[in-house]
Parts: structure tokens; C-alpha cells; sequence
């Protein structure tokens, strides 16, 4: 390898000494012999010291390819050694490989039963979207979203479940994360379910990309909001209701630090005291009352700051910017945070300016009307104890006319009650015995001329008699009314009947059962009830036959007049008569049923039925 060194430096000397010939050759003549030999003993010179060199450089060389044969056998052994290592660290690596391939498709497959275990199992509604925006996948939660079910999802456009006015937005987020502009974005937009419901949704859409960085598919977190929605929409309305009041209420009102340092008031309150809100910065309200007022809340406010009372109501003096004096209701109110403790306060102003000068002049109005109304009452005292001695005279006057009226009357009634007996005597009793009287003499002749007629006579004689004796006490029982209570109510209907045939010659049947004690106003009523029903058949019914029944038991009282005497149709008309209105009364008076019945030629039944303890809704028709 040193061969082509070694001929270059003799190819040098060669050119050297022939390069010193032909220049000696070249030079002048008039040169010195001296510097021709100089320039051809130079030239030897370097031949001789190129060839030296050139040995020395062989002898060089030759120690140096000693040097690396054996460098290059130690390298050659240490590649070969390093060779079989690297085999080894292959082989290890293969197999390690291999163990990773393995774990790493166990780790696999358990991150993929865990993630289908998530995405099927989560609370918020998961879906796979490809890039033509239909629907790859969903979850059962998505599925309850939107009211569809899973099959019914798949291939499904998002456009046909977004409300048609958001799907403006969503569709220019979705080319968005097409086109790489974004990762993911986070929204709150409008879904519609398949019954037609739409409700509101926070979105999560991301972007799934590949190894170039392209997106593959997208994933979306659907989250149902709609309850939130619509609590956000009351809270809104709520607080515009209460700006609404807060701006246009008729007091003012003003939001204050426990240290009553205003944070802000409405306009209200600005026109109440003249000040802007940036006029009052840090400043204590109370410094706009007069001093006098001042101190009035002293023990108030400290309770109201110590939560010992949630408000508390007062009012004092204020000067208005202007300098004017007004008075003002103030109401201190305390607002807790979460904690219930003392977090702010809210004031609360009114001018009642007008009501106090009102109140003021209405005092002093008071004060002069009771001036006034004093000397009027006194004026007035004078006069009515004037005129209260002359009502005693007249009173004592009209007690004396009155006497002698009821003592007129008293006459006058007496004279009445002796006409209305003489009538009746005259009525009944008289013409009962004038009949008796009559047949009487004929029934000696009767005897003589036809036995059974004067049977029958003496008959009709015995029954006028009773008839008579039965209107005498009757009328003796008008005259003395204590009696209607003290005899059994049986022995007052039968001495009505009696008193009955001796009037109408009719024969009655009389039906009595059971006894019982009644209270007085039920006796009375039942009497004057059983009095009216056979006088009504006396001078209406046309009867030829009268059946009374009176049943008395425990429970009550039952009494019935039936006859079978022209009768009437309830179904055309309704006995008006005073009788009929005074018998329905009488039989409310005392909560008894009162019953007509009549047909026309089947005759006339009156039924009053009393219990115990009655009905008060009892009615009688």
C-alpha cells in the first residue's frame, strides 16, 4: 500500500535533476560555472534525500501493516464477539416482543369489554358519528334521549333529531372539525324525540383522529338539560319580574353592606333623596337624617346586624339635597347567605312626607271638630233631657190611654169570646138538643106505632146527647186552655168525634192505640190539627163515612182522618184554604210530617206523623 508513495518521490527527483539540467542548459553564458555545479550539487542533494526519505518511509510502513494486521485480527475476534451477542439480544427481544404483543392484545381486549362496559353503562348519552354526520353508534342513555331505539339510530342523520333552528350552528361546528379548526367544542342546543318533543341537550363533540392526523369519526356526550332549561328560564323571568318591580315600585329601595354602605338603589330612591348612588359611596345613610333622628334606631340596627331580628320598621326625618325636610318610613330587612349568616341588607324608603302633614292637619281638625262636636253634645244634652222630660210625660200620658185600651179591649174581647160561644152554642149544642127535644115527644107515639123505628130513635136521641155533652166540654175546654195539656190527647180526640156525629149525624170510626204523655205544644198541635181535618169534612167532604185512627207508641205519634166524600185532583190544583195553610203550619211548628192524599170521588186522607228527636229538615207537603 506504500508502493505508489515511494515511485512518486523517485518521479520527483528525476524531475528534479532533469529540471536542473535543462535550466543549465537555459542559462546564459555569461552565468559562472559555479552557479551551474551549485544548481546541479542542489539537485543531487535532493535525490539523495528523497531516496533516504523514501527508505525510511518503507521501514515506517512496514511496522505500520505489522501494527494494524494485528489491530484488524483484535477487531475481527471483537465483531465476532459482539456478533453472537447481538444474536442473543435479537432472539431475547423477539421474544419479549412477543410477550408484549400478547399483553398488550390482553390489555386490548379488556380496555375494549371496559369501554363498551362505559358506553353502555353511562349516564349521559354516548354516540359514534361518521364524517357524513350519520349516526355509527349509541348507548342505551342517548337512546332514552331521544325516545328511539338503537337500531332506529343507526344510520340516522343529525339533522333529522336537531331542532331545525340549530342545526344552522351545529352543522358549521361539525365542517369546523372536519376541517381541523378545532379538537372538540362544548354546546347547548335542541333535540326533538321521536313523539315530537323537543328538549334541551349539552353537547360534547370530539374529533377521533388517525396516525396522519386525519379525523376518522367523531364521538358525542349528550347530556339532558331541559329541567335546567327551564329553571334557568323561570330564574330569568323572575329576576326581569323583580327588575321590573325593582324599577318602577312606587318606594325606594337599596341594596346596603352590613356597615349600611349603599351598593346600589333604584330610581325611586333617587328621586326620594335627591342623590345619585356615586354621590353616597361609603357614606352612612343615617347622615342624611336630621340629627335629632339620628340615634332613633341606636338598639335597632345592632339587633338587625346580630341576627337577633330580621327586620324592623321606623320613621324620621330626612333632608332632601335640596335642603328640604321630609319625613320617610324606613325598613331595614336582613339578608342571610347559604349559611344563614348576615350577608347584606335591603332598605327599603318611603315618603309619607304628604301623610304625615296630612295627619298633622287632620290632628288639629280632629281637635276643633271635638271642640266643636263637645259644645254640640252639651247643646244637644240640653236638649234631649228637654226633650226627654216631655217624651216621660207623654209616656206617662199614653200609659194612661194604653190602660184604658186594654182595659177596652179586655171588654171588647170578652164580649167576643161570649158571642163566639153563644154562637157555637147556638151552633151545635142548641140545635142538638132541639133535635133531641124533638124526637123526644115523637117516641112515646114511636113505641106505640113501630118498635124498631123508635129503637133507632132512641139510638139517634142517645147519640145527640152525647154529641151535645161533647160540644159543652169542648167549649169548656176553649174556656179554660190549661185543660188541652192535662187531658190525654186519646180523650181529646174522642171527645172531638163525639162532638162530631152529635153535629153531622155522620158515623165515625175511631181507631185509638197505645198511650203515651206528649210535650204540651205537641198535644196542642195535634188537637187543633184533629179539630181542623173534621171540621173540614163537616163542611166540604159530602162524607158518609169518617175514619179516625190515632196510633201512640214510644217513637212518636201518628194521627189519620179519612172520609169518603167528593175527594179533589192534586195534580190541577191545591187546597189554599186558611184551614189547610193553618194545619201545615201548626204541623211544622211542632216537626211533624204533614201528608195529603185525595182523588175526586174516592174522598180526602190527612196524615200527621211526629217522631222523636225529629228531622229538621222535616217538611210538610
Amino acid at each position: 500500500m506504500y508502493a505508489i508513495p515511494r515511485i512518486a518521490l523517485f518521479l520527483l527527483a528525476t524531475l528534479l535533476v532533469s529540471a536542473a539540467a535543462e535550466l543549465s542548459g537555459f542559462l546564459p553564458t555569461s552565468v559562472s560555472p559555479w552557479v551551474v555545479w551549485s544548481l546541479h550539487g542542489l539537485a543531487i542533494v535532493l535525490f539523495i534525500g528523497i531516496l533516504l526519505a523514501g527508505q525510511r518511509m518503507r521501514s515506517t510502513d512496514i511496522h505500520q501493516q505489522v501494527t494494524l494486521e494485528t489491530q484488524v485480527a483484535e477487531r475481527t475476534e471483537e465483531l465476532r464477539v459482539a456478533n453472537q451477542n447481538l444474536e442473543q439480544e435479537i432472539a431475547q427481544r423477539k421474544r419479549a416482543e412477543a410477550a408484549l404483543a400478547k399483553q398488550v392484545e390482553e390489555e386490548l381486549s379488556v380496555s375494549n369489554a371496559r369501554f363498551r362496559a362505559i358506553f353502555n353503562d353511562a349516564a349521559v348519552g354516548v354516540g359514534i358519528m361518521g364524517l357524513d354526520r350519520r349516526i355509527i353508534d349509541a348507548n342505551p342513555a342517548i337512546c332514552r334521549l331521544y325516545g328511539r331505539t338503537r337500531e332506529e339510530l343507526i344510520g340516522m342523520n343529525a339533522a333529522e333529531v336537531t331542532f331545525p333552528e340549530d342545526d344552522t350552528v351545529s352543522m358549521q361546528l361539525f365542517n369546523e372539525l372536519l376541517a381541523g379548526q378545532r379538537d372538540s367544542y362544548e354546546v347547548d342546543r335542541r333535540y326533538i324525540r321521536k313523539n315530537g318533543d323537543v328538549f334541551w341537550a349539552h353537547v360534547t363533540m370530539s374529533a377521533v383522529k388517525g396516525l396522519d392526523g386525519q379525523p376518522l369519526f367523531l364521538v358525542g356526550m349528550v347530556i339532558d338539560i331541559d329541567e335546567q332549561k327551564q329553571l334557568q328560564e323561570r330564574i330569568r323571568e323572575s329576576q326581569a319580574r323583580f327588575q321590573a318591580l325593582y324599577d318602577n315600585v312606587a318606594v325606594g329601595i337599596a341594596v346596603m353592606t352590613l356597615e349600611r354602605c349603599p351598593i346600589a338603589f333604584n330610581s325611586t330612591t333617587e328621586r326620594i333623596i335627591g342623590y345619585k348612588l356615586d354621590e353616597l359611596q361609603n357614606v352612612d345613610p343615617r347622615l342624611l337624617a336630621v340629627p335629632e333622628d339620628r340615634a332613633m334606631d341606636m338598639e335597632l340596627f345592632p339587633e338587625l346586624i346580630e341576627g337577633k331580628r330580621n327586620s324592623y320598621v321606623m320613621e324620621r326625618r330626612y333632608r332632601h339635597k335640596s335642603g328640604r325636610i321630609f319625613w320617610a318610613r324606613i325598613n331595614y330587612s336582613l339578608v342571610r347567605d347559604l349559611d344563614g349568616k348576615p350577608d347584606y341588607l335591603v332598605g327599603i324608603i318611603e315618603d309619607i312626607d304628604d301623610q304625615k302633614r296630612a295627619a298633622e292637619r287632620l290632628a288639629a281638625q280632629e281637635v276643633e271638630y271635638r271642640r266643636t262636636l263637645e259644645q254640640n253634645v252639651e247643646e244637644r244634652t240640653h236638649k234631649l233631657a228637654e226633650a226627654n222630660q216631655r217624651l216621660k210625660q207623654e209616656i206617662e200620658e199614653r200609659m194612661i190611654i194604653e190602660e184604658q185600651l186594654a182595659k177596652k179591649a179586655a171588654a171588647e174581647a170578652v164580649t167576643t169570646e161570649r158571642t163566639r160561644l153563644a154562637r157555637d152554642l147556638h151552633d151545635a149544642v142548641t140545635q142538638t138538643l132541639f133535635s133531641s127535644s124533638l124526637i123526644a115527644e115523637v117516641l112515646p107515639d114511636l113505641w106505640e106505632m113501630d118498635i124498631e123505628e123508635a129503637k133507632k130513635s132512641t139510638e139517634e136521641l142517645r147519640q145527640l146527647t152525647r154529641g151535645a155533652l161533647a160540644e159543652m166540654r169542648t167549649l169548656l175546654l176553649e174556656l179554660r186552655p190549661a185543660s188541652l195539656t192535662q187531658t190525654r190527647l186519646s180523650d181529646l180526640i174522642k171527645q172531638l168525634c163525639d162532638a162530631f156525629i152529635g153535629r153531622s149525624r155522620l158515623p165515625i170510626t175511631l181507631t185509638i192505640e197505645g198511650e203515651r204523655s206528649l210535650p204540651p205544644e205537641v198535644q196542642i198541635g195535634f188537637y187543633r190539627i184533629a179539630q181542623e181535618s173534621l171540621n173540614n169534612v163537616f163542611k166540604y167532604a159530602r162524607a158518609r163515612q169518617v175514619n179516625v185512627s190515632l196510633l201512640l207508641s214510644p217513637s212518636g205519634v201518628q194521627f189519620e182522618v179519612c172520609d169518603n166524600g167528593i175527594g179533589f185532583d192534586m195534580s190541577t190544583s191545591k187546597p189554599t184554604s186558611l184551614g189547610m195553610r193553618i194545619m201545615r203550619e201548626r204541623a211544622e211548628a211542632i216537626g211533624a210530617d204533614f201528608h195529603i192524599s185525595s182523588t175526586p170521588g174516592s174522598g180526602t186522607c190527612v196524615e200527621v206523623t211526629w217522631r222523636v228527636n225529629p228531622n229538621p229538615e222535616s217538611r210538610a207537603s
